[in-house]
Order: structure tokens, then C-alpha cells, then sequence
């Protein structure tokens, strides 16, 4: 028998609806929030989902993909995907069309994590090129890639190219087993580095801005009526672990630096001294002529926020010299 607060595949119903239901089914849970892709929308304590809420305008017409974008530490939604595949733990998901006028959410019913796969792969390749779609890379920088995925017809299915920095497919009561993919499949180390060290450099730079609040070197304090940043946070020691990331992403690894110097200090051509905090330049006379004069000046002084730098630092510097 069927009770009024069922959640049935196919079924279409507001997030109100939806929330009642699921608070009535599982009264020992916190309601629902739809604030994200996932609820609870962040959760870097643990790895729980009780629901997805995915957009077709974020996550295209294939209502059995999910296009990863912006994850950081709060969000952790790799590890929380991961933990899922593993365990294969149901969830609730829900899904809206482009179309929908009324914001009705599209019951999917009870689902599961089947793989997670990296877009650059020749499986994401393969498991679209399968239904007709495209994912075709747009640009790419150091830190990013941007995506632009085309339906059978060649249109967009996003407004603009976006990050993607992993998928995930589903298994939905509504949607046959998924083909020209591995059930099981995780993402491999470069997916897994790019996602966790950009959570870790915002963890990173908050640790050190709150330490800091300014230049290091000439007290110049961090300014928001820039669109660009005038002081920005940076490694003294930038040696990698063995999987590829920063071996030591700690505040005290780090300083807080106008632009301008910060690039000097990164390319070792100024530097601090360990034991007196004064501003050092290259010993190379032919180096030192390539320096502004501007810049000289500052030989010699002792950095104007040196009192605030703690021992665990002033011992990076003094190794790094």
C-alpha cells in the first residue's frame, strides 16, 4: 500500500512537497536543503548525502550524468561521491528540466553512484559519443579546464563553458544500467590532486591572510576595492609529495606579499633572511641590474610586519636561503 508521502519515480513535485515527504519518511534526519547539488549542501566533516537536486541547466538533458564544477573543501563532493560509489549507498535524486515553468522537481528515485570518471578520459569520450553528445574541450590553463558539452544536434547544453573537474554517473530506477562504462570505475590521481589541492590552497590562503592581514615585507594591507589581488598568499617551500601536491600546504609554509614582490619571491630573486627579517636581493651582480631600482630600495630593510612572523616560518625561510 501507498502512502501520501512516497516519493515515486516519475512522479513531479515542489521542493516544499519534496521536503515534507522525506522529512515524514525519515523524521530522525535534518530537512533537506536544495541551496547546491547536494544536500546537505556542504559537509567537510562527513561524508553523508542524503540528496541530489540537479538542474538541467547545469548538468545537461542526460538526467543520469552529473557535471562536477567548483568543489572545495566545504563542498567535498569528490570524497563524498567516492564514499558512495564504494558503499553504494542509495540517495534521493531529483532533477528539473530547462523547461519546467512551475519549478517542479522530477522524482528519480532511490539512486546510486555507478562510476566516476575524468572528462579528458576516452571513457567520457566514449560513454557520450554513445548517446549522440559531444564534450569538447573550449580552453585550458594551469589551474582549469573549460568544457562545452553539444547534444546530437550541435547545440550547447551549457550557457557558457564551465569547469569540469570530474562526472559522475548514476544508476536511477528510471534509466537502463549504463554502457560504454565500467561499473565501479573511480577518478585516478590527476583528477584527485587538481580537486583536493584547490581545496587545500583556499584553506591555505584563508590561514595565512587571517595571519598576516597585510604585506609582509612592506605592511601594504590587503585592499577589495581592486578587481585583482594586491596582496596574495605564497610558499616558501614549494617541494611536492609523491602524489603530486604541495608537501607542506601550512600557514606556516607560507607569507602574505604585495604582487609585485610576491613574483620576485617566487622566482628567487628576493628574498627574506631567516634570522634579522631584513629584505634580501640576488647576489648576481648581472641579476641585480635586471631590478628595478625601485625595488633595491627595499634591500636591507627589515620586513614592516616581521614581528608577526612565528619561529616555524622564520625556520623555513632560514632553509630556503
Amino acid at each position: 500500500m501507498r502512502f501520501n508521502y512516497d516519493l515515486l519515480p516519475g512522479e513531479r513535485l515542489t521542493f516544499d512537497e519534496i521536503a515534507l515527504r522525506y522529512a515524514q519518511q525519515h523524521p530522525e534526519e535534518k530537512a533537506l536543503t536544495v541551496r547546491g547539488l547536494l544536500s546537505p549542501s556542504t559537509s567537510y566533516r562527513t561524508l553523508r548525502i542524503r540528496a541530489v537536486f540537479a538542474s538541467e541547466e547545469s548538468n545537461s538533458p542526460l538526467e543520469d550524468l552529473l557535471f562536477i564544477s567548483d568543489d572545495n573543501e566545504r563542498k567535498n563532493y569528490l570524497r563524498r561521491f567516492e564514499h558512495y560509489l564504494k558503499s553504494q549507498q542509495p540517495f534521493a535524486y531529483f532533477r528539473r528540466s530547462e523547461a519546467s515553468r512551475d519549478a517542479l522537481w522530477q522524482v528519480m528515485g532511490d539512486s546510486r553512484v555507478y562510476a566516476m570518471i575524468d572528462p579528458h578520459s576516452a571513457t567520457a569520450q566514449n560513454l557520450l559519443a554513445s548517446r549522440g553528445y559531444q564534450l569538447v574541450l573550449m580552453r585550458e590553463d594551469e589551474d582549469d579546464a573549460y568544457w562545452q558539452l553539444f547534444d546530437p544536434q550541435s547545440h550547447p547544453c551549457f550557457p557558457l563553458s564551465r569547469r569540469i573537474q570530474f562526472m559522475v554517473v548514476l544508476s536511477t530506477p528510471l534509466h537502463k544500467a549504463p554502457t560504454a562504462v565500467m561499473a565501479g570505475m573511480e577518478v585516478g590521481r590527476r583528477v584527485k590532486t587538481r580537486v583536493f589541492q584547490r581545496a587545500s590552497q583556499a584553506e591555505f590562503l584563508a590561514a595565512v591572510k587571517a595571519r598576516y592581514g597585510g604585506c609582509v615585507m612592506t605592511g601594504t594591507r590587503l585592499t577589495d576595492r581592486h578587481s585583482w589581488p594586491w596582496v596574495e598568499a605564497c610558499h616558501i617551500d614549494t617541494r611536492e609529495n609523491e602524489e603530486g601536491s604541495l608537501a607542506d600546504n601550512s600557514a606556516d609554509n607560507g607569507l602574505f606579499l604585495r604582487s609585485d614582490l610576491q613574483r620576485l619571491f617566487i622566482n628567487k630573486l628576493i628574498s627574506i633572511d631567516g634570522e634579522s627579517g631584513q629584505i634580501r636581493f640576488h647576489p648576481d651582480a648581472e641579476t641585480r641590474q635586471s631590478i628595478s631600482p625601485y625595488y633595491q630600495a627595499l634591500e636591507g630593510q627589515v620586513c614592516a610586519l616581521w614581528d608577526q612572523v612565528p619561529p616555524a616560518t622564520r625556520q623555513r625561510l632560514r632553509v630556503s636561503a
